[in-house]
């Protein structure tokens, strides 16, 4: 087969044989990609990025994509680029960590963020908005672990040495999340037999042993993500004998979806959900008591209400609890205007009175916040003796 030289058609031929290679062609294809004429450190980079994006939308492919890029590697004439230090596996790490970094750092704050401005500035319900948030943490803690599993298989296939999985490893192990732990589990498990020939990883097992009982009763861990961890537990201990790798997604492949999830499995899903809609209240909260003057009428404040998707249209009572909650550490003064304003809001007809008595009622309730505010009664009497048109004998 003769390859042209332009990159443009060698990025278009690595496209079309990465999307249909397979166990019988393997060799055919691969044999064809090792043939271009033309390597550049360019041609490397679109190379890596055309065969990551097969190997995170199609995850069963993860190992047959492991052992191609392991196929170029291991190829002397191809892996290297002349008068160059360069070579493709360096270019394939390098690439692969900046993505991984990079999607892990940025991917879940921009997206969240995305999402927030879509409902401000839409007539999105939060019923829609907390389904689109559910389908995204979803999606994106699927992707994380099909994105460590790849990870994984490159080492085991000899694509990466020792030090780039290591790189990994040490990254995940900066944060210890739920999410982080559960891809430290996948990656060792598909990588930890070959890795613990040449790296103890008893401190590693041991600091994922550690985040279970820690958080055991703090947070809600999966079956499958204990499961994992006493699998791994059980692999160090026996020296790392080879067993075969667990499937993703809740151990069960049919969950392609959140709406597919069992009730059960939800719930940590909709908790970060129900995280970000209470911290998107918040936020609205805080803007609009920053941009009140008690000098000043009440129309601006009324003015961007309605020309926003505020949360006073659909949660009251919350819109009240975030208002007295950003108050409570502030002094005196934000508190009187945090009174005044909720009072002239409640004349404008934005707030009902029943929903402001049932948020002081929520805040004076919560054993949580008077264990964090000895004085709560008094910090919150400096909201409600603001309140002129409300019957605060029934608070």
């Amino acid at each position: 087969m003769e390859i042209s030289c332009k990159p443009v058609e060698i990025f278009n031929m690595v496209q079309s044989i990465v999307h249909r290679i397979n166990i019988n062609n393997f060799d055919k294809m691969a044999k064809t990609i090792i043939s271009i004429p033309k390597r550049t450190i360019y041609i490397f980079e679109n190379i890596v990025d055309i065969i990551y994006f097969q190997a995170l939308n199609r995850s069963n492919f993860a190992v047959l994509y492991a052992q191609l890029c392991a196929y170029m590697v291991n190829d002397g004439a191809f892996n290297t680029l002349h008068n160059s230090k360069a070579t493709f596996q360096k270019v394939l790490a390098q690439k692969s960590f900046d993505d991984f970094t990079s999607y892990y750092s940025r991917t879940p704050q921009k997206e969240v963020h995305t999402l927030k401005e879509k409902f401000m500035n839409s007539n999105m319900t939060p019923y829609n908005f907390k389904n689109r948030l559910n389908n995204f943490h979803f999606q994106y803690y699927n992707r994380s672990l099909t994105h460590c599993k790849f990870i994984g298989e490159l080492f085991k296939q000899g694509a990466f040495t020792e030090k780039n999985i290591m790189a990994f490893i040490n990254e995940l192990m900066k944060v210890k999340d739920v999410l982080n732990i559960h891809c430290l589990c996948i990656i060792l498990q598909i990588a930890g037999p070959k890795l613990s020939k040449t790296h103890n990883l008893d401190s590693i097992v041991y600091r994922i042993l550690l985040f279970k009982i820690k958080n055991s009763d703090l947070i809600k861990i999966s079956p499958t993500l204990k499961s994992l961890i006493f699998k791994i537990q059980n692999l160090n201990l026996k020296g790392w004998i080879n067993e075969e790798p667990v499937m993703l997604i809740e151990g069960n492949e049919k969950h392609s979806s959140f709406e597919k999830l069992p009730e059960q499995l939800k719930k940590s899903y909709e908790f970060k959900s129900y995280t970000v809609m209470a911290q998107c209240i918040i936020d609205e909260c805080i803007v609009v008591l920053n941009n009140f003057d008690t000098k000043k009428s009440i129309n601006e404040i009324v003015h961007m209400l309605n020309n926003v998707n505020s949360w006073i249209k659909y949660d009251q009572v919350s819109f009240i609890v975030s208002m007295i909650h950003i108050t409570l550490k502030e002094n005196q003064s934000i508190r009187h205007k945090a009174g005044i304003l909720l009072d002239k809001l409640v004349i404008e007809g934005l707030l009902l009175s029943n929903s402001v008595l049932s948020g002081i009622d929520k805040v004076m309730d919560d054993s949580e916040m008077e264990i964090e505010f000895p004085r709560l009664s008094d910090l919150i009497f400096d909201i409600t003796n603001r309140l002129t048109y409300l019957d605060m004998n029934s608070a």
